[in-house]
């Protein structure tokens, strides 16, 4: 390694504690030296790949295009563990409390620890861990989305030890919902989780699942997230994100889909809370026919940031994409919206669509927004479309006419802002309980 790459590794101890980003390469830079003569398997063999891309690599910076307003430095200098040395039981009614449905299949992670005892499964499909899978069950799936460029999927390759299994068999249509609830009890604080998912859906299956965290108590926490989803043929896949009250968790979430022919996507990211939340979605259309919806709603106060980055890929004709992102700030809050259509050569009858919405509440709330299409064929149909603004006084005026109350007539007024994307939701449970986040958060701040 020559002199400009060593000094990426100098480390940074004072008072005993390191920087994570320190933590990292030193722990990285030990795993390099004492396996570099060993027999792997196809996982090992992953993890031994990405260090030496990695430390070729680096974290990113403001000066990269894709996280210029995404100061990430904010996490990589605090003095996180890499790894959870302690655990607490929990008991399963207390479990019960944090779950959303009462009639789904669950998985449960507890500090990330994959809990068997309280997860839920059928007969009819697998749900359990990765660490529990046989190589050559997964080894066709596990890392083969992934974004090899992007540095916290490269770590979260490294570093993941276990992560969340679904696979869906053939004709398979499940009338209840996979609940995947992550639950942080704080007894350990500064922590970073390297949690993962492997989701299969078989041809012609149908399945709905809801992904969702919980921190027991106020502590600081990264939780590096990676999903990697396969849509086979003619399946049908509802995914629901909920990131909420999570005051000091930051989070960096790659989700990877890949579709095959005429199989549907539908995808939703609500962010309510948190301290620094970056979702970068991913969708590979690899078939015709396919239809990829992409759906987020994010409430933002304080100093808190989100960043929504979408990349939606078509490889194959006769396609249709929507996106539509909706964004509220107030305080010293920063939204961003990144998002990207890829129409590849060749590629015709092809409609892809882009909307990007935001309400400003405050004059220090701050809105990033930067749709791209990259269209390289002549016979599609693509469109992307942005908005900034506050109430209009009309509609405030109207509503007060009716002898609504000021504070009353925001909270409506901005509910059917954005019901536009809750109206599209299936599980009418959920549709609810989102609705009474939004609500409650809204009457908070307004």
């Amino acid at each position: 390694m020559d002199n400009k790459k060593s000094n990426k590794i100098k480390l940074i101890e004072i008072d005993g504690f390191m920087l994570l980003r320190d933590r990292i390469f030193s722990s990285l830079s030990k795993c390099r030296e004492k396996n570099i003569h060993g027999k792997y398997s196809y996982i090992s063999s992953l993890r031994h790949k990405y260090i030496d891309l990695f430390l070729k690599k680096g974290f990113p910076s403001v000066t990269d295009e894709e996280w210029k307003n995404t100061d990430v430095h904010s996490i990589l200098n605090q003095e996180y563990n890499l790894f959870s040395k302690q655990r607490k039981d929990l008991t399963y009614k207390k479990i019960k409390e944090l779950i959303y449905l009462d009639d789904s299949f669950l998985i449960i992670f507890i500090d990330g620890k994959y809990q068997s005892i309280y997860s839920h499964t059928s007969s009819k499909i697998r749900l359990s861990n990765l660490a529990s899978q046989k190589e050559r069950e997964i080894k066709d799936f596990y890392g083969k989305l992934s974004n090899h460029n992007e540095a916290f999927n490269i770590l979260n390759t490294i570093f993941s030890k276990d992560g969340g299994y679904i696979y869906i068999p053939d004709n398979i249509f499940l009338k209840k919902p996979i609940e995947i609830l992550h639950i942080y009890t704080g007894i350990e604080s500064k922590i970073m989780l390297n949690t993962r998912n492997l989701i299969i859906v078989g041809d012609s299956s149908y399945v709905q699942i809801i992904e969702h965290h919980k921190c027991l108590k106020k502590h600081l926490l990264f939780n590096n997230s990676v999903s990697e989803i396969y849509a086979c043929s003619n399946s049908q896949i509802e995914y629901y994100k909920i990131q909420d009250d999570l005051d000091e968790l930051s989070i960096i979430d790659n989700t990877f889909v890949k579709q095959d022919l005429r199989s549907k996507c539908s995808f939703y990211t609500f962010s309510f809370q948190g301290k620094f939340i970056r979702n970068n979605l991913n969708f590979y259309s690899h078939g015709k026919f396919t239809c990829s919806y992409l759906y987020g709603i994010s409430l933002l106060s304080k100093d808190q940031l989100v960043d929504h980055h979408t990349s939606m890929e078509h490889l194959y004709s006769n396609a249709h994409s929507f996106q539509l992102y909706k964004n509220i700030l107030w305080n010293k809050s920063i939204g961003i919206f990144n998002g990207k259509i890829l129409v590849d050569k060749c590629i015709k009858k092809v409609q892809a669509f882009q909307k990007n919405n935001n309400i400003l509440l405050s004059d220090e709330a701050c809105m990033y927004a930067k749709p791209q299409l990259e269209i390289f064929s002549d016979e599609v149909k693509c469109s992307h479309g942005c908005t900034v603004g506050t109430f209009h006084e009309l509609d405030l005026f109207y509503c007060q006419s009716r002898g609504i109350p000021e504070k009353e007539s925001k909270v409506l007024l901005l509910l059917s802002f954005l019901e536009e994307v809750l109206q599209t939701m299936n599980i009418l449970k959920l549709r609810n309980l989102v609705h009474d986040k939004m609500r409650k958060k809204l009457g908070i701040y307004l």
